[in-house]
Parts: C-alpha cells; structure tokens; sequence
C-alpha cells in the first residue's frame, strides 16, 4: 500500500513538475516574441524621427473622407494636368542607333539547315552580343554560295550602312527591311492560299539583285519543287509590289527588326533582324511638383502601410495608398491634385502609427536612390520634368570653429 502512494506521489510531482516546465518555456517564448516586437518597434522608430506631425503650414488633419482611397482622375474628367513633357517621354524613341553601334565586327556562325524553318536559312551565332540559335536568315545574293557549314567568320554591318558597290541595287534595302517587318510566312494571300519563306526570299532577290534565281531549288521543302507551282512567282511578285508601294524610306521603329548583314568573305551573304530597343529615357531633375513614385518596402516583416497627401494643399489628408507591404515589395503612388501632383508632402503611416512624410514639391530633387527611413525610391516623375534623375545625396556643409582645431567635429549635416 505505501509502495502504490510513493508510487501516486513521485507520478504527481513528475506531473506537476513538467506542467511548472511547460509553463514556463511558454512565458519564456511569450517574453522573447514581445521582446522581438518592442525590439523592432525601436528599431523601426530609430531609423527616422516619428515624434509626430508637425505642427503649423505642414500639419495634416483628418476627417471622414480622408479614410476614403482616392484614385488620380482620369484623363477625360475634364481635368487638366501640366504633364506635357511627360507625356511626349512616354513615346517610344527607336535607338537605332544605338543598335548599330552595339554591332560587333565579326561573328562566328554555323549554318545549320538550308531551307531552314520558315525562312532561307536557319543559323546559330556563336560569340558576340548576337549570340542566338536557330536564328531565322535570308539570303540577299543569288551569285554566290553557302551551304550548311560552319563555323565560319562573318563581317557585321546594318543594312542601312553597306559597303558602297557590294549589292546591286543597295537603294532597297529600306523595301526589304519593310518586308521583314510584315510577317508575309503564313499570312492571307490575294491571289489565294497564304505566302511561303519561299516567295519571301524571291522577293528579296528580286529587289536586291539584277536577276532571280533559276533553278530556285531551296525556295521549297521539300526543295526542289518551286517550279511546279506557277503561283509562286505571282505571290512573290505581290509582296514585291507591296514594298514599292509602302516601304519607300522604310525605318523600323521600337521593336521592329533592322536588318543586319552577316557577310562571309567569298560566300553568300546573308541577313537577320535584330529587335529595335527603345531610347533609354533621359531623366529630369524634380520640376514643379513630384506627381508619381514607385517605391521599395525595406523592411523585413508584412506591414500595412497607408499613405496620404493634402488634398488640393489643403489641410486635409488624402489617402492615395493603403495595403500590406511584404518584405521588399515595390509599390507605386499617384497625386490626386488637379495637376496630379502630390502637394509639398505624401505622410507615411506603419500599422496604425505615423512613420514619417516624403518632401514631394521638388525642394529637393528625389529620385532613385533616395532613402527615408524603411521606404526607397525606385522611379519616379515630376509634373514639369518628367523621370527622375538619380538622387544624389547633398555635401555635408561644414563649418570651421574659430577654437577648435578639429572642425570636422563642429560640421552640420543637411538632414532630408
């Protein structure tokens, strides 16, 4: 009996024992997750001043409609807004020149099927900027030869700039590039049927050369039939007609193709197209007032972030942004104003608690680069000045202590 009692005991105190142990690795836990929280509360409080909103010209005050998203009007609200420059900077500018001179001089190029697929030839680039496989090629010149071989070194010029006396009629360049811009391969014919790779590059002789091909064996696959369809011709013939009649002065603009000349020394030359890029836009210091900024969340936890402004600088709060932000998101913002423009300031709240405000009017020429506290600006626009430039950070100003030989110590820094 006394052995069954020590035995209950020794059980309930073991019991009790692991319960005390439980409860206490989960104060534990529950003491090192508050002190995590207040940890990053300091943390988020030290990386910028959140002693409040300041008071006077730059206090924001809040009312009903304040809690309520607002949007930028639409274009057609009847509203005007003063982004003119902007607005050209958003039509694409081809760099075509800027293609050129990326070119390299040579390449190394293996030919690998001849007809290839939908085209002349099918190539594989091997080095340079231009390296691609299986690269759709046309042939512009029916007195010489190349077969599937390689590799072998090419010369590289655009087809607007070729060597003067190396093709017969170097006048049309402008007629083929237009042709490699319209996707005859596949598309409805007139005549009936659709066009081949085959009355492509006839074409392409025809308006290149002083004579067709003969035989035109790879014009077909299975090659070596061309003949025996007559419509050929008559389909190549259109696409020839319509290049006269729309491609006079043909310049491809953003993503279309330039035609460019892979020429083997002795052999056959050949062309591809290369896509246009765009012209990288030119950026603008802040001008007039910021009126759009993507930003990036730096910070380590999902947070909700709201953001408002004053509307038409009144002092009263806007919401233009209002979402939980994961760790590095990049969001963007809209000014709501009648010119689109956000006003002096955007205020930013974390949770439920003001964080701090962005100088938006342009006093100071933010742009990529620019920090404030957790938030980075990614991109942004002004009103009058279209992109942002990168922000550059300002000089600390110094200024030297008339007693004091270490006047570095005395140097005041520009806080933004």
């Amino acid at each position: 009996m006394k052995k069954n009692l020590l035995l209950l005991l020794g059980v309930a105190v073991m019991f009790f024992s692991c319960q005390n142990e439980s409860t206490e690795a989960e104060e534990q836990q529950q003491t090192a997750i508050e002190a995590e929280i207040a940890a990053e509360a300091d943390i988020l409080t030290s990386e910028i001043e959140v002693a409040g909103i300041d008071e006077g010209d730059d206090a924001l005050q809040m009312n009903a409609e304040s809690e309520i998203l607002v949007k930028r009007p639409s274009k057609n609200s009847g509203l005007t807004f003063s982004t003119a420059s902007k607005s050209q900077s958003t039509q694409c500018e081809a760099d075509i020149e800027g293609l050129v001179a990326s070119l390299p001089e040579t390449v190394s190029v293996n030919i690998n099927s001849k007809p290839g697929d939908n085209a002349y030839f099918n190539i594989d680039i091997l080095d340079t900027n231009l390296a691609a496989t299986n690269v759709p090629a046309w042939c512009i010149d029916v007195d010489l030869g190349l077969g599937v071989e390689g590799p072998l070194d090419f010369s590289v010029y655009s087809s607007y700039d070729v060597p003067e006396g190396k093709y017969e009629n170097p006048q049309n360049f402008d007629l083929v590039n237009w042709i490699l811009n319209q996707d005859y391969v596949g598309k409805e014919s007139a005549s009936g049927g659709t066009y081949t790779f085959g009355q492509v590059q006839w074409a392409i002789w025809e308006l290149l050369d002083d004579r067709n091909c003969i035989s035109c064996t790879f014009l077909t696959n299975p090659t070596g039939e061309w003949r025996n369809d007559p419509t050929n011709i008559t389909k190549g013939q259109e696409i020839v007609d319509a290049a006269q009649a729309n491609g006079e002065g043909f310049v491809p603009g953003c993503g279309e193709l330039l035609g460019v000349v892979l020429d083997p020394a002795g052999k056959q030359p050949i062309m591809i197209g290369k896509e246009v890029p765009a012209k990288e836009e030119e950026c603008d210091d802040c001008k007039g007032d910021v009126d759009q900024l993507t930003m990036k969340f730096d910070w380590h936890r999902a947070k909700r972030v709201r953001i408002y402004q004053k509307k038409e600088n009144t002092c009263w709060g806007a919401k233009v942004f209002d979402k939980v932000l994961q760790p590095g998101e990049e969001f963007s913002i809209e000014g709501v104003n009648h010119d689109g423009s956000f006003g002096k300031y955007v205020y930013i709240y974390i949770d439920n608690c003001y964080y701090t405000k962005i100088k938006t009017n342009c006093y100071l020429n933010i742009g990529p680069g620019y920090e404030k506290g957790v938030f980075n600006v990614v991109s942004g626009t002004s009103t009058h000045g279209g992109e942002l430039c990168e922000y550059v950070k300002p000089e600390p100003k110094c200024y030297r202590h008339w007693v004091c030989y270490y006047f570095y110590k005395y140097c005041k820094y520009d806080k933004h």
